[in-house]
């Protein structure tokens, strides 16, 4: 087993922990009876959620060719899937079958800790490339930064909906972050090869 492939493994279960959260938690909502009624913006932000958690474990592989001889590139791989875990546990409700739950509420009361949450995934991720990547890329270089100022404005754009209540607000910043994660699932944006890198 390569260090990488072990790596690998460690952010593997991690990344794992978050989604086993997302989908029992879907589960959960699946059980409940009428009341919890699916409220749309709940659910397409756990979706949004979902994306990011597979597209980082994806996104990950890059990194393969790289040698982790520092413990900090170590840290740097693993700190943007542990920050994602706390976005699945404070997105997701634990509710039992007969709970009476108002899943609007429920997000809007939420929505400090898993947009901040989301921002430091989004920023730890970039982090990451910046660190593991240092002795590969020139980090002063024009084209890199070019390419990084989408990932950049999502971090701002993120922390938008921790701190407002509008659906508006939340709805556009949901489709920025669907149009970020679709478009690098389908190889339109540069840096398609990871998460943001």
């Amino acid at each position: 087993m390569t260090l990488f492939e072990f790596l690998m493994a460690l952010a593997s279960v991690v990344i794992a922990i978050a989604l086993t959260e997302m989908f029992a938690g879907w589960g959960r909502l699946l059980r409940a009876h009428i009341t919890p009624r699916i409220d749309w913006l709940h659910l397409g932000w756990t979706l949004v959620v979902v994306l990011y958690s597979i597209q980082y474990w994806v996104g990950i592989w890059p990194y393969r060719d790289i040698v982790f001889d520092r413990i900090y590139q170590v840290w740097f791989l693993i700190f943007p899937t542990l920050f994602i875990v706390l976005v699945s546990y404070a997105i997701t409700p634990d509710i039992e079958p007969d709970a009476k739950l108002d899943l609007r509420d429920y997000y809007m009361l939420r929505r400090g800790p898993i947009f901040f949450g989301l921002a430091a995934f989004l920023a730890m991720a970039q982090l990451a490339d910046m660190v593991i990547f240092a002795e590969h890329i020139d980090l002063l270089s024009y084209s890199w930064w070019q390419l990084h100022q989408i990932g950049f404005g999502l971090i701002i754009v993120t922390l938008i909906p921790a701190m407002r209540t509008s659906i508006t607000i939340h709805s556009l910043v949901m489709l920025v972050n669907l149009v970020f994660l679709i478009s690098n699932g389908i190889g339109l944006y540069p840096g398609a090869n990871g998460l943001i890198n």
